[in-house]
């Protein structure tokens, strides 16, 4: 696998970004034998499950710029954003810096904010091959028109971030008993526009199967890993799709 290796983790707050970050680092680390780091790019957490070797709250956190700057916590995070981008240079030198065949790039839990403001250039500037692992939680997932809007956000972190990116479903460990349906809906696309019809209702019902029939046509062809970052099933399988990507784009060495 190209080294140095950087994973930038998206998803909705509640996603399970931080917990992923940590369980897939340490599956890495002891399954084969490549080094880890853990970058925090969230200001506004208060706990991380790792130990970072690169933190943003070193410069700044949420409730710092509220409390110097006179913010609420929304434009605490518009402001923190702007002082990613505009230190974006410094601050990816520093992680660059890092010495590790793994990195392990944790952000914020609103996503668009980081998407919109800084992410994309932060993944420019990252020394070695970049990729994003876009979570979703499962248990969004098992309505048909949480899927599916959920691999639309999946497609825009993949144009937004100009890296490739894997979906992730999170938290299969919540869901066994749909996991079933899930993958079927992720495989079938008939399948799929039926349990939107039975679930939606008015003009959600023509957004949904809109953006249904579009997917397939933007999105590649891809698998989707399964895990659970509490349990740690599905580690394998979403290493192996890594090497997949690579071995798409040529890159696997």
């Amino acid at each position: 696998m190209p080294r140095p290796l950087n994973l930038i983790v998206l998803g909705t707050a509640g996603a399970g970004k931080s917990s992923l970050s940590s369980s897939f680092g340490k599956w890495i680390q002891e399954n084969t034998g490549q080094s880890v780091a853990y970058i925090n790019l969230d200001p506004g957490c208060d706990y991380v499950p790792f130990e970072p070797d690169f933190d943003i709250r070193e410069y700044f956190t949420i409730e710092r710029i509220m409390r110097e700057e006179k913010l609420g916590p929304n434009g605490a995070m518009i402001r923190a954003s702007e002082r990613l981008k505009e230190n974006v240079t410094q601050l990816s030198r520093r992680i660059n810096e890092i010495e590790a065949d793994v990195k392990m790039i944790d952000t914020p839990g609103q996503m668009e904010i980081f998407l919109f403001h800084g992410g994309r250039e932060i993944a420019g500037l990252m020394s070695g091959t970049t990729l994003s692992l876009f979570l979703i939680d499962a248990q969004i997932a098992v309505k048909a028109t949480g899927l599916t809007f959920a691999q639309l956000l999946g497609l825009s972190i993949n144009l937004g971030l100009g890296v490739p990116t894997i979906n992730v479903l999170n938290k299969i460990d919540l869901v066994k008993d749909e996991l079933a349906n899930i993958e079927q809906m992720l495989t079938d696309a008939e399948f799929s526009r039926k349990k939107i019809i039975d679930e939606s209702r008015g003009v959600m019902i023509d957004l949904a199967l809109g953006i249904s029939k579009v997917l397939p046509e933007l999105l590649p062809a891809a698998r989707i890993a399964k895990v659970s970052a509490k349990t740690g099933e599905g580690m394998i399988e979403l290493y192996d799709i890594l090497h997949e990507v690579f071995c798409a784009c040529g890159d696997l060495t």
